[in-house]
């Protein structure tokens, strides 16, 4: 599965992104970044411009470069690479994953800032107002008022020396920024497979409405034949009503077909951010194949997704979190030991330090030993523990779903391409038939009956052969997201399995 064929179409944007053909050397989604990847091609597309999509059918890759040019046929087209690059820049999902994940970082820092010093200053200047009260033999009360000004000046110097609740608190802090990395890229490949559902399920809606409007045409064609010859005496009522009843049941599946395609349209728009329209979008080459398999290759897919999955080890670290939180609630029953340093400047900052200006320099060992919170320690405990054994039963589940959603994109991946000789078969021999039948209605040796019922056989086989390369293609892209080996490299590789022409 990590193996890429060459290249059977091709992606050629002008201006900056000659320089990014095919983009080379791309490593997996939310890792590190490659020196050039869709990605950063997608920031240049911005500033450049929107580039010119050139397509074309299957090329000899053996030809000069002359021959490439004079039959390469120009055309605006949404490819599934700028699709993905749209998706990149426009999606409010992409860009809530980034900004979750930029949060997610920050959490070890903060975690860290528990082990480092704390330092503070304080400062206080003060006025104080006293009137002082007294009572002499000679003259009775007395009072005296007086006003004077004071200041305190402080810098105080903390650090931990042993706080494990601290030490369990800095593990959670690195595990929870490694988790919004995880995390990010499970987002970023989900919503690429989403890309690539939706770009395909629009292909598909836009064909089968092609599909639809050409085999209209063929029955309004027949029922034009059987109309003229049933005006010469040769035709019957019955061949006419039976291209009718063809004709309603096509008109009536071409308005759900149609309503369906602007559905599909309008989620491949939301995930671009624009407004796609139909024409835009590619065909499927219907000659190309997917890379195979090995056989057998099942139990090394399902090792691959039980440590590489990004959901998998999302899980995983899920644990991990919940594990390193049971030991710091444990901490809260542990001494925490400090150094405490001091140093401070009084000047007639109260009515006893009254004219009084002294520096205090304080430095020693602060030991504080928990004995009783009222029980919150206890219960913060107790539940940290429950919820640990709650994000693993969590595990337990996503690994089982995993292996068994894997191994039914595994099973339609590896029949597709069987499937897709057989319909291609079907195809080209329902397009025998069609013109043997019509020879033989001509002939009068077959019935207006047998030429609808071949139509509507080869209709249906080209409409199969569209949806099988659709499964095809996504469940090649889902086989690898949940093997935990997609990448962009996917992306190109299904690309090329597009062409500009109609396949039909």
């Amino acid at each position: 599965m990590r193996q890429r064929n060459k290249a059977v179409g091709k992606f050629e944007p002008d201006s900056a992104f000659l320089q990014l053909r095919l983009w080379p050397g791309l490593r997996r989604l939310g890792k590190t970044p490659p020196p050039v990847s869709i990605s950063v091609a997608a920031i240049l597309w911005l500033t450049q411009g929107t580039p010119t999509v050139w397509a074309q059918p299957l090329p000899d890759l053996q030809a000069p470069p002359s021959h490439k040019l004079n039959t390469r046929r120009q055309t605006q087209a949404l490819d599934l690479v700028r699709a993905y690059e749209r998706m990149l820049l426009n999606d409010p999902q992409m860009h809530a994953a980034r900004a979750a994940r930029d949060a997610g970082r920050d959490a070890g820092n903060i975690a860290r800032a528990a082990l480092l010093p704390q330092a503070s200053i304080n400062y206080l200047r003060n006025r104080t107002s006293q009137t002082e009260y007294y009572d002499t033999t000679a003259s009775g009360p007395q009072s005296v008022k007086d006003n004077f000004y004071g200041r305190r000046a402080g810098l105080t110097i903390e650090q931990t020396l042993f706080d494990y609740s601290a030490i369990s608190t800095y593990r959670m802090g690195k595990t929870q920024a490694e988790y919004a990395e995880v995390q990010y890229r499970l987002q970023f490949q989900q919503e690429a497979v989403a890309l690539i559902d939706a770009y395909l399920n629009a292909l598909l809606a836009r064909d089968a409405v092609v599909l639809a409007r050409r085999q209209l045409r063929v029955y309004q064609d027949m029922l034009r034949d059987n109309e003229r010859m049933m005006a010469q005496g040769e035709g019957t009522r019955i061949d006419i009503l039976e291209a009718r009843a063809q004709m309603g049941a096509t008109q009536s599946e071409l308005v759900g077909y149609e309503n369906a395609q602007a559905d599909r349209l309008g989620e491949l728009s939301a995930l671009l951010g624009g407004p796609v329209l139909a024409h835009e979008l590619l065909a499927i080459d219907l000659e190309s194949v997917l890379p195979s398999i090995p056989e057998n290759a099942l139990t090394a897919l399902q090792q691959d997704a039980l440590l590489e999955n990004p959901e998998v080890q999302a899980a995983r670290l899920a644990v991990r979190y919940n594990d390193q939180t049971i030991e710091r609630e444990k901490g809260q029953f542990m001494p925490r030991v400090s150094l405490y340093a001091a140093h401070e400047r009084i000047v007639s900052d109260t009515v006893n330090n009254r004219g009084r200006d002294y520096k205090t320099n304080t430095i020693g060992v602060q030991v504080s030993i928990p004995l009783f919170s009222g029980g919150s320690s206890y219960y913060a405990t107790r539940q940290a523990i429950n919820r640990r054994d709650q994000v693993r039963y969590e595990l337990e589940r996503i690994n089982a779903s995993t292996a068994a959603t894997l191994e039914q994109h595994y099973r339609v991946f590896a029949t597709s391409a069987g499937r897709v000789r057989t319909l291609r078969q079907n195809v080209a021999d329902g397009d025998a038939l069609v013109d043997a039948m019509r020879k033989s209605v001509a002939g009068g040796e077959r019935t207006n009956t047998d030429a609808l019922h071949a139509e509507r056989q080869v209709y249906q086989a080209r409409q199969a052969l569209l949806q099988t390369y659709v499964e095809w293609f996504q469940a090649y892209a889902k086989l690898q997201f949940y093997a935990g080996r997609f990448s962009e490299d996917d992306v190109l590789l299904l690309n090329r399995q597009l062409v500009a022409q109609a396949p039909f």
